[in-house]
């Protein structure tokens, strides 16, 4: 448990534990906030600075917290399960740090859920800061395996969702796009904000395409194209198949999970010697291993287009080389990588054409290079910590001024034991 001389001003916690937020909780310690960042250590993504360095002030403090078990990503029932286990878990560290605000991104439902009722407990400010429309991703998993199922998962945790943003005292929301479908839940949005995602440029320095962490990982010699995260049922691991089957390239994949496995194993039954498969690379190595790519490659399904942005979009975009998308034109990550000239970018639904944009890069390095040059001025410009922080300041700020609530939609919220279909204790 921290022992604090003086209160704990803002606690962030990233159940991911990404390298943007740890970043700006950081930043805030710098300039002289009481500041604390927790995030999930038994979740598995690739991980951002989330353990103390050297640098760190003495007013920051660090720490990962954990459950009985790792999440199991593939049972739905079981995973379930370790989000309450987890929930509690947070939510009883929150009451013991007593923060002011508590600021809380990449979360299940029923993690936001304990960490609102932690901070009603306590009287503290809570910010929800959110990065995926959850009610809509958990309705199309279900949708696809029991139909009917995935409609009533839809129904209810539209509203849960709805409720938790409803209470929370400030939302903060990556991108526009979400706005209007929240607002037909019946959420007065009022005390939204919009900040999109950055790339912590720091963390992202340039490196020559032939450095020593890229020399020990590819063949010398030949064309690359890469894909660095997670890959969930968002993700047509398929694409990156697809590219090894069609491009004369190595394509590269660093991911970890069942999709990971399911590229490796039809690569070996079809005999495709230029897919590899490694594991998640660490934050240290990721900048170089970024640089020995010509190609990085970003891909999401399109009716997950409209309830999630691929973040990784904005790392690839400081690494300088061009990105290779498969993405709506509506998503926001399509629309950056457009308005920065970073790459080129093709509807999900026509793999034909991103095999003829991957050909393109490939035949004409000069382009490519233009492009991750683009790529990387427009990280340099928008990826501005002080800029982004003095936002969020200004959204703290704005939360000690009261504001009605108008909820005439949504049913009251209760704490997730007490919501149907789960009902009770566990």
């Amino acid at each position: 448990m921290t022992q604090r001389k003086n209160p704990l001003d803002i606690l962030f916690h990233d159940y991911g534990g990404y390298g943007f937020t740890a970043q700006l909780a950081r930043h805030l310690a710098r300039k002289g906030v009481s500041t604390a960042y927790f995030s999930f250590g038994g979740f598995g993504s690739p991980k951002g600075r989330v353990g103390r360095t050297a640098t760190d002030p003495a007013c920051f403090a660090i720490d990962e917290i954990n459950i009985s078990e790792p999440v199991n990503k593939d049972n739905l029932i079981k995973r379930y399960r370790q989000q309450i286990e987890y929930g509690r878990t947070a939510a009883a560290r929150v009451i013991a740090e007593r923060p002011k605000i508590v600021v809380s991104s990449n979360c299940p439902l029923e993690v936001q859920s304990h960490l609102l009722a932690a901070c009603r407990k306590i009287d503290a400010k809570f910010v929800f800061w959110l990065q995926d429309l959850h009610s809509e991703a958990i309705g199309r998993i279900l949708g696809r395996r029991v139909p009917l199922l995935g409609s009533a998962a839809t129904r209810y945790y539209s509203w849960m969702e709805g409720r938790l943003l409803a209470d929370s005292d400030a939302v903060i929301v990556i991108t526009d796009g979400f706005t209007d479908l929240i607002k037909s839940w019946g959420v007065d949005t009022r005390h939204f904000t919009t900040i999109e995602n950055w790339a912590p440029i720091g963390d992202m320095p340039l490196y020559q395409r032939d450095n020593d962490v890229a020399n020990r990982h590819f063949r010398p010699g030949r064309p690359r194209i890469l894909y660095s995260g997670t890959l969930a049922r968002k993700h047509n691991p398929d694409i990156l198949l697809n590219l090894a089957r069609n491009v004369d390239a190595d394509i590269h994949l660093y991911s970890m999970g069942s999709a990971a496995e399911y590229v490796r194993g039809v690569a070996a039954e079809e005999g495709l010697g230029n897919m590899f498969v490694r594991p998640w690379v660490s934050v240290e190595d990721l900048p170089k291993v970024l640089a020995g790519a010509d190609i990085l490659c970003g891909f999401i399904e399109k009716d997950a287009g409209r309830f999630s942005v691929p973040s990784k979009i904005l790392s690839y975009l400081a690494a300088g080389r061009p990105i290779l998308a498969s993405m709506p034109a509506e998503n926001l990550a399509s629309r950056t990588i457009v308005r920065a000239g970073a790459g080129l970018v093709s509807d999900p639904g026509n793999p034909t054409e991103l095999v003829d944009n991957a050909a393109r890069l490939l035949s004409d390095p000069e382009e490519g290079r233009i492009m991750g040059q683009r790529g990387r001025d427009y990280a340099e410009r928008t990826f501005d910590i002080d800029v982004i922080a003095r936002r969020f300041q200004a959204c703290f700020a704005s939360m000690e001024e009261a504001r009605p609530r108008k909820h005439t939609m949504l049913p009251r919220w209760r704490p997730i034991e007490q919501q149907w279909p789960f009902g009770g204790k566990e």
